[in-house]
């Protein structure tokens, strides 16, 4: 995460975003669709300030004049209540998060770039501020994830260790920061039970070289 990011993405920003990207998972899992719209009036205190938050993060990442904002905003709320009128409280691994997160970057039409502060932010954004995935998701409102399965019972094929990859290299991307050994190790941890750990990857391609090499 990039300091800028740590600076001018709120807390409450990083919420607004787990919960409007909570709904877009749920939209296209087993959800009928999210309302067009909702009335801002009727979300809860904290949420219209988690809203009026995600506002001042678009507002300066597009420009007051963008037309985008507004729309962007009409879908936050509908989100904030499609989540908040679910019988069963949802939740949203990291994994999950950061692939939904670059579908709604492109439809705003943003790019992450190094200084740059781009909301949604990624997860990592969300792990550095309330200092783990389960903590920033309690903050949010939402289920917490289960605990992974036990040790032994993890299994990768070759499909998902290039998709872990990949998808580490495109959050190194967004982030503006090196792919290295080190950086997976982190991500790996942050990621725990969903993808291969940094000592999985190194043994199954050879080496970490090896490992990028292989999905570039």
């Amino acid at each position: 995460m990039s300091d800028s990011e740590r600076t001018h993405t709120s807390s409450l920003a990083v919420l607004g975003a787990l919960l409007f990207i909570t709904a877009r998972s749920l939209d296209t899992a087993d959800a009928p669709g999210t309302p067009a719209s909702a009335d801002p009036a009727k979300l809860s205190p904290t949420d219209r300030e988690t809203l009026a938050e995600v506002e001042a993060a678009l507002t300066a990442q597009l420009g007051e004049s963008s037309s985008t904002v507004t729309s962007t905003l009409a879908e936050v709320t509908a989100a904030f209540a499609f989540v908040r009128g679910r019988a069963e409280v949802p939740s949203l691994t990291a994994s999950r998060y950061d692939a939904l997160r670059r579908t709604v970057l492109d439809s705003l039409g943003a790019t992450s770039a190094q200084g740059a502060a781009i909301w949604p932010p990624t997860s990592q954004t969300a792990v550095q501020r309330f200092g783990s995935w389960n903590e920033a998701l309690k903050s949010a409102g939402l289920a917490t994830n289960r605990v992974g399965r036990a040790k032994g019972q993890l299994r990768f094929d070759a499909a998902a260790y290039d998709r872990a990859i990949a998808e580490f290299l495109a959050d190194c991307e967004s982030r503006g920061v090196g792919a290295t050994y080190k950086a997976y190790t982190e991500y790996a941890a942050e990621h725990k039970g969903e993808v291969p750990s940094a000592a999985a990857v190194r043994k199954f391609y050879g080496s970490w070289n090896a490992a990028l090499a292989a999905v570039e």
